[in-house]
């Protein structure tokens, strides 16, 4: 039984695939296995991110950029993109923070600008990657999958250099957007509108945020479903500010500790629902295949191909723990900000 996929964006493999389909019960163990490991990477992304915030701004925003350039790998890496869309990314992300950083109010509408002009950039480096993908293209390569002489279907027929294109530039925008996100957590700590301390508020959002995605991953794990399981993590996320809030550090009040706590919890959990329902509908085809490779392709096209899968998993595994972060960010910027004194 084979199964045909599409065309990969970032690959220069054909369209059609004749990979043996994966056996059900390893796909299944992957998953669950991504499950504690997910839970690790976000436990560490958030407590990196917490001990920062409570040192210094600057710190948090080497904290951060470094989280960013992650991000940027496992964004790209997961959607196939091409090697050059990774430090596309992850400098524009940089680049929105020093701007916040620098920037007279330390204003998050200040990222703005940084994203407008990297629309522009993303645009042109496009239209020179589908220049170098026309220029790369096949003269004539077999059509609608035909068949080599020996019987195996076409895998060496380059996708549509406009197909190709446009999912780069879907892929570059959304992770440029997704991980100026974090400047958030910056605008809220440098800023000076806040009625409360600002590194305890940034500090509440992201226990509220990572305390809510580690105890989905493992209630997942434990076998529990996706819906409960996010629920309860952000139970778990206001359980976490409250506490947080009762230990009345300086002048952050327990309504201030709680209402920061549960906006990161409530957008980190849907983040992390939308990322568990996404890979629970594409986990038949999330089982790169194994050892096997694809037939006739013997060791040596097995190793790329376990290479990639395993890129592909370790990509999962940090889109769990840093998206949702990213994603809380806003909300815990436009909380904390307004919070009554």
């Amino acid at each position: 039984m084979t199964r045909v996929s599409a065309g990969d964006p970032g690959l220069s493999r054909g369209v059609l695939s004749g990979e043996s389909a994966p056996p059900a019960a390893a796909s299944t163990r992957r998953v669950r296995l991504g499950e504690p490991l997910a839970a690790l990477a976000a436990l560490v992304a958030m407590g990196l991110a917490v001990g920062a915030a409570a040192l210094a701004t600057w710190l948090l925003a080497a904290v951060l950029a470094a989280e960013q350039a992650t991000f940027a790998w496992a964004w790209s890496r997961a959607l196939r993109a091409s090697p050059g869309t990774i430090p596309l990314v992850a400098a524009w992300a940089v680049l929105a923070d020093v701007v916040l950083l620098v920037s007279d109010r330390h204003a998050y509408g200040s990222v703005a600008g940084v994203i407008g002009a990297a629309v522009a950039v993303v645009v042109l480096y496009q239209l020179a990657l589908r220049r170098a993908f026309t220029l790369r293209a096949p003269v004539s390569p077999r059509a609608g999958g035909e068949a080599d002489p020996a019987g195996r279907p076409d895998s060496t027929a380059a996708p549509d250099p406009t197909t190709r294109v446009s999912a780069e530039l879907a892929t570059a925008l959304s992770g440029i957007i997704l991980s100026a996100l974090f400047a958030g957590y910056l605008a809220l700590r440098a800023g000076h509108g806040a009625h409360h301390p600002a590194d305890l508020l940034v500090i509440a959002g992201l226990l509220g945020a990572g305390s809510a995605v580690v105890t989905a991953r493992l209630l997942g794990w434990a076998g529990l479903a996706a819906v409960p399981a996010d629920l309860l993590g952000v139970v778990v996320g206001v359980a976490a500010g409250a506490v947080f809030g009762a230990l009345g550090p300086d002048d952050l009040t327990l309504n201030a500790a709680l209402a920061t706590a549960a906006s990161g919890a409530a957008v980190a959990a849907l983040a992390d629902l939308v990322l568990t329902r996404a890979r629970a509908a594409g986990s038949p085809a999330a089982g790169s295949p194994t050892a096997g490779g694809t037939p006739g392709g013997g060791a040596g096209a097995a190793e790329p191909v376990r290479d990639a899968a395993a890129d592909r998993s370790a990509a999962e595994v940090l889109l769990a723990a840093i998206l949702p972060l990213a994603c809380a960010a806003p909300l815990v910027y436009l909380v904390g900000r307004h919070l009554p004194g």
